[in-house]
């Protein structure tokens, strides 16, 4: 029986090798794994560690991201935290079913068109959703107790740990915003000096507040005296949230975009999250065989294809993404094969456009999507009448490499894709409870006739993806990752290398990455792309802009793959993060 068994299994999955696959040549120090179990890949390496101490304990996948995601907002307060917010992607592999919770932080009920979000720091934070959200994925899908899930949390606050790198750079470049309030102040800029690497963080406050989580749930924080405590420090700053705000906060279950890509199932984030130019860009590149053009970095016709798949889907994320509860936004338009068609012509055109300019995806939107999409009832066609695509610039602006994400999966073959911010580094800086608040009012529009101006419940526009991939109905990949602007084109360039190059994901990592602006030609790529690449790229019209080897610029995605029986987990090598399995 059990040999009958295995011959399933290996059926199922192709040949699975009998050993596990051989690391890349480079030592990878805790960057990559392989494991038969369990995975998860963080940030940090003593958030990992707090996810697979949940495996290891007998939870499943949520309860591992969700141990995970309270420990890296300890340990990367600068990029995320329970002053934050952020989504999270659920496959159930036993239902054969994907869920969606939304907990971005959302405008307060007295916000409205043209509020002033940079007249005080305090006036940025929008009502926080990342206690909420995390709190309801565990209860509807996790195993274990919630004061063992917020232990590894909780122990790493009230015990502190050693200050790594990353974190010592953005204390030091971050003094004004880290000193402006005592508490802070005294945690990250002791005896007026930042805290270095190697020192140990201490933070009670935010263990005392995680402890209150603990034992009351949300109402630890939504309610009783943290909640006081936040809205006093905001009004204070001249921001109008309420203690009704904290209390009425109620994270948004929605269902996954989804597409095809090379006969995988590709699902990732709905609006107001940008799941959607996943879909898109992988639609547009699937008329092409990748591998038999060459890689973007040796050739000039690959790295067109991409650059140039990646400019009309930003350029159509820009017009279109909104808050599906308050704007009406055709997501499954963009996504679907049919508007992919409509724009194939853009992408194949040489020399490539100054600018591309939004299409016209609101006939798309009405056609239904593939079969493999439709078992898993993706998100639909927009309800209310669709606008033309507004003029909104597209989001080139050069930000900062903030935010986090993390991949999980366990030996049932559920997974879990969860990004997860603080807005810009260290948020608003508004502090209260232990923690710093987020800067998210900061992402709507100052223009009070625009459909992305604040209002009461809004949630902002977000680049962030997170994405998994099924084939043959099980998870292939987990992906995802920070980087502001730059996480849609991340996360593409990364699935490309892995699945149409075949790479090891921790090869795939360690590509060069681009960054192509839709409004003009300019294209933004770190080093290692042949020059003889890049003078062709002139010649098609191109302005390449060469950043800075491995910087966080260009992201930091946390990745695993599922290859025969073996889990891979890879951890950015432009970043601290380090993968943990079993």
């Amino acid at each position: 029986m059990r040999t009958a068994l295995a011959i399933a299994v290996l059926a199922l999955w192709g040949c699975a090798p009998a050993s596990p696959p051989p690391a890349t040549p480079a030592p990878d120090l805790g960057k990559r794994a392989v494991a038969e179990r369990g995975m998860v890949a963080s940030a940090h390496p003593l958030a990992s560690d707090a996810g697979l101490e949940m495996l290891r304990r007998g939870g499943n996948a949520v309860d591992a991201a969700v141990a995970t995601a309270f420990a890296v907002g300890v340990v990367e307060p600068m990029m995320s935290g329970i002053g934050g917010s952020g989504g999270m992607l659920l496959w159930n592999q036993r239902a054969g079913r994907a869920e969606y919770i939304d907990f971005y932080a959302t405008a307060p009920a007295a916000a409205f068109p043209g509020y002033d979000a940079r007249q005080t720091p305090a006036r940025g934070v929008a009502v926080p959703g990342a206690v909420a959200g995390l709190l309801e994925a565990h209860e509807r899908a996790g195993r274990l107790p919630r004061a063992e899930i917020l232990a590894p949390a909780i122990r790493l606050a009230e015990e502190g740990f050693p200050v790594g790198p990353l974190l010592a750079r953005t204390i030091a470049d971050d003094s004004a915003k880290l000193t402006r309030y005592p508490g802070s102040q005294r945690i990250f800029w002791p005896d007026h000096r930042p805290l270095g690497a190697g020192e140990r963080l201490v933070q009670p406050e935010l263990a005392a507040t995680l402890r209150r989580i603990a034992e009351h749930a949300r109402a630890g924080f939504h309610e009783g005296e943290v909640a006081r405590e936040i809205v006093s420090v905001l009004n204070a700053g001249g921001n109008p949230i309420t203690l009704a705000d904290l209390s009425a906060f109620s994270p948004r279950w929605r269902r996954p975009v989804c597409g095809l890509y090379r006969g995988r199932v590709v699902l990732s984030a709905p609006p107001p999250q940008s799941g959607m130019q996943i879909v898109q860009t992988l639609n547009l590149l699937e008329a092409y065989d990748m591998r038999a053009l060459g890689h973007p970095t040796h050739s000039a016709d690959a790295f067109h294809l991409v650059a140039a798949a990646l400019r009309v889907s930003t350029a159509d994320r820009s017009a279109y993404l909104g808050d599906p509860d308050q704007v009406a936004v055709p997501a499954a338009g963009l996504g679907s094969e049919a508007y992919a068609r409509t724009r194939a012509s853009v992408v194949a055109a040489r020399p490539a456009p100054r600018s591309v300019e939004a299409g016209d995806p609101r006939e798309a939107d009405r056609s239904p999507p593939a079969a493999a999409c439709a078992a898993l009832e993706p998100f639909g066609p927009a309800t209310a009448p669709l606008p033309a695509a507004a003029a909104v610039p597209a989001a080139d602006t050069a930000a900062s490499g903030e935010t986090t994400h993390l991949s999980v999966v366990d030996e049932e073959g559920n997974a879990v894709s969860l990004t997860y911010t603080q807005g810009v580094y260290f948020g608003s800086g508004a502090w209260a409870a232990g923690t710093f608040l987020n800067s998210s009012m900061t992402i709507f529009s100052s223009d009070p006739e625009s459909p992305h101006a604040a209002a009461p419940g809004r949630a902002p526009n977000s680049t962030t993806t997170p994405t998994v991939i099924l084939e043959n109905g099980r998870v292939r990949m987990v992906v995802g990752s920070p980087g502001a602007g730059r996480i849609p084109t991340t996360v593409v360039q990364t699935i490309v290398y892995v699945l149409d190059y075949g790479m090891d994901p921790m090869e795939a990592l360690r590509m060069p990455r681009i960054f192509p602006f839709s409004s003009s030609p300019r294209i933004q790529l770190e080093q290692g792309i042949r020059a003889d690449v890049l003078s062709e790229a002139r010649a098609l019209g191109y302005d390449p802009e060469v950043m800075p080897p491995t910087s966080l610029y260009f992201g930091g995605v946390h990745l695993i793959e599922r290859r025969g029986r073996w889990w891979i987990g890879a951890a950015d090598p432009r970043r601290d993060g380090e993968v943990r399995g079993y």
